[in-house]
Parts: C-alpha cells; structure tokens; sequence
C-alpha cells in the first residue's frame, strides 16, 4: 500500500508543479486565482495523504485551515468588483494593433 501512498504523492507533486507553471503563464487575474486555488487543493491534498502515511493527526489540522482559508480567498476574489480597462490602456494591445 505505500507504493499506491508513493504513487499518489508523486502525481499530486507533478500537478503542484504543472499548475506552479500555468500561474506563472496566466494573464489574467481570474487565471492566477484559478491556478492558486488549484494549487492550495493540491497542497491540502498532499498534507491529508502525509497525514495518512505518517500517522500524524495535526497534518489534518492544518490541512482544515488551509482548505478554509483557500475557500476564503476564493470568495473574496469573487466578490471584488471587476476593472475593465479599455484596449488601448491594456499592456501589449496598441504594439498588436499596429502590426
């Protein structure tokens, strides 16, 4: 059973770096939010998988309040109102309009 324990910890390691990648890339905020978000839910997710393989109780705990904290971080995100800037104002905008 700790080769599956293994396997999974490898895979969750591999999305935390592939989503690390995708935040890097995105260009909008709601992007980064998404790829942070995703990246927390993999984060908790390896704290409940050590937390099962170790034995150790407070690794659950702390994987609580970071799923708590991501959900509010989500929310806030959410409720914010939205700036939209007009095309010219936006980086990169006016360079491809005069190709």
């Amino acid at each position: 059973m700790s080769l599956f324990f293994a396997g999974v910890a490898v895979l969750l390691a591999f999305t935390s770096l592939s989503v690390l990648w995708w935040w890097v890339r995105a260009s909008t905020s709601p992007e980064r939010m998404l790829a942070a978000s995703l990246f927390g839910s993999s984060g908790v997710a390896l704290l409940l998988l050590l937390a099962e393989v170790a034995g150790v109780s407070v690794l659950r705990d702390v994987a609580l309040v970071l799923a708590v904290l991501g959900a509010v971080a989500v929310s806030t995100a959410a409720s914010r109102p939205q700036v939209t800037r007009p095309q010219a104002a936006r980086p990169g905008v006016a360079e491809e309009r005069a190709r």
